[in-house]
């Protein structure tokens, strides 16, 4: 028998070890649509700087971006474009929710609107986050798209109750269907709980909705209230962080820049990008049998075994600091390359 020299035996060793999902999942930059709810946590802004952190480290696309709440100064889509300017993306599309729903004050949305750079007008006068949706997958190729929903599950509601229009012949699920690779919610308390994406301003039956009515071909990832609340992250940023969007708005809402900030919307980016684990690091395991029940009154849900559907949730595994400074590590080193360019 012929034996195998050792450059041969070393190739086949890493053919076996990448023949699985986790090894060629994310190979290429994930495609994102990244939906939130840019209103008065500054932990919306630091998710955003962390989706454009992997953006700069070839590890995400950012498709588009969409606000799925309306915001009292109508500076939700002006933050989002402040934030994809100063990364040197200043031509990611941006709407904005247009349907009903409370108007929340926000204490650092005006602020980053008037300081730094940008074009976008007021959210009245952006496009539609619906029309934002349906352009954007609809250009893009079949079964490649991560959203990402770090709010109200206002505008997927939306999408999947749309009609056929002149841009996309499908109807909102049969575009999902078709073009969505997975969607991860930020949203809910696990196994069961209340918590505030589901439930702020009558938006429980929408939450519902969505989890209900979302293609069974596409999985679901909800990352819940219980995993975020223990990643306290931006401790270092008083001191590290120099100016930019980013600390302007820890510098205006919740004390942020001092005390730090619960890091829930974080997570679900983080995951979209890197999934469950990354280079041998293990950040959540999966529950990845049943299904969410999502009480339509006062949105609060519960994970119930039956039906088992393509959905699971996040269950903490990395310890909460060690994700915390890996992420602050991340975003930092993104901004200080942004303000070189």
């Amino acid at each position: 028998m012929k034996k195998l020299n050792t450059a041969t035996i070393v190739c086949i060793l890493l053919l076996v070890w990448c023949n699985n999902e986790s090894c060629f999942a994310r190979k290429q930059p994930v495609k994102i649509i990244f939906d939130t709810d840019m209103l008065t946590d500054p932990e919306d802004v630091n998710a955003l700087c962390l989706l454009h952190a992997f953006a700069d480290a070839g590890e995400a696309e950012i498709l588009a971006c969409v606000a799925n709440g309306h915001e009292h100064y109508r500076a939700s889509g002006a933050v989002i474009d402040v934030v994809n300017t100063f990364y040197h993306r200043p031509g990611i599309p941006v709407g904005t929710y247009k349907g009903n729903y409370t108007n929340k004050r926000s204490t650092y949305t005006f602020v980053l609107r008037d300081k730094f750079p940008h074009d976008a007008p007021d959210d009245d006068a952006l496009p539609n986050a619906l029309d934002i949706y349906r352009q954007t997958l609809s250009r893009q190729p079949d079964n490649s798209v991560t959203i990402v929903s770090v709010g109200f599950l206002l505008n997927l509601h939306d999408l999947l109750e749309s009609k056929p229009d002149k841009v996309c012949e499908m109807d909102g699920k049969e575009l999902v269907r078709k073009k969505v690779r997975e969607l991860v919610v930020m949203g809910g308390k696990y196994p069961e709980g209340r918590e505030y994406n589901f439930y702020f301003g009558g938006v429980a039956s929408s939450a519902k909705y969505v989890t209900e009515h979302w293609p069974d071909e596409i999985p679901v990832i909800f990352s819940g209230y219980e995993i975020g609340e223990r990643i306290i992250s931006g401790k270092k940023y008083k001191t590290q962080l120099p100016e930019c969007p980013l600390r302007s708005a820890l510098e205006n809402a919740y004390d942020a820049i001092n005390q730090g900030r619960e890091s829930w919307d974080e997570t679900a980016v983080i995951y979209a990008v890197r999934g469950s684990s990354y280079q041998g690091r293990e950040y959540w395991k999966l529950q990845s049998e049943g299904s969410v029940f999502i009480d339509c009154c006062d949105g609060s849900n519960k994970w119930i075994s039956s039906p088992d559907r393509n959905q699971y949730y996040l269950i903490e595994s990395m310890p909460p600091d060690s994700l915390a400074a890996m992420m602050e590590e991340f975003i930092l080193k993104s901004i200080n390359n942004a303000l070189k360019k």
